[in-house]
């Protein structure tokens, strides 16, 4: 355990409490970066999202407690050639600056050491995802996406 963190399997009672807190992390991150109060990835807000990525049998998906308290999660998925994908990491708003994210991703390097690449994508506007994946976890921007809704998001990756 690293400093009053548990790391648990997502159980489908875990589905609405983790939707509430993903519904916040994205709208507050939104609104922080762009004009919408609200927005996120396709069912980010209704539960399917988190269902998904759940229910995925190629995914690994973890709930992030802290002191006892559910307060985000993240998914994992393996590719080819020892790579990794961060689908999904988010904490609670109410949380923030308590380095949880950061201690989240060193709990993920530990769990996954036999990562040679790690990926993650994030929406263009999410300074603070930049920052945090650049100087908090040593990745580095490889890449960006555009989508057919003309929506762009970045591509971080880090290798080892």
């Amino acid at each position: 355990m690293i400093e009053n963190i548990i790391f648990s399997k997502i159980i489908v009672d875990d589905y609405e409490k983790l939707t509430d807190i993903m519904t916040r992390a994205f709208n507050e991150d939104t609104s922080m970066h762009t004009k919408l109060k609200e927005d996120g990835p396709k069912g980010y807000n209704d539960g399917s999202l988190i269902k998904k990525l759940n229910e995925n049998i190629r995914n690994t998906s973890m709930k992030i407690l802290y002191k006892n308290e559910v307060v985000g999660a993240y998914t994992i998925y393996e590719g080819d050639n020892e790579t990794f994908y961060l689908d999904m990491l988010f904490i609670d708003p109410n949380y923030k600056n308590k380095s949880l994210g950061k201690l989240t991703w060193q709990h993920v390097e530990e769990t996954y050491r036999t990562a040679k690449k790690w990926n993650v994508e994030t929406p263009e506007y999410s300074k603070r995802n930049h920052y945090f994946y650049r100087e908090k976890c040593g990745f580095i921007l490889t890449g960006e996406k555009i989508y057919e809704d003309g929506e762009k998001s970045y591509v971080f990756e880090k290798q080892f």
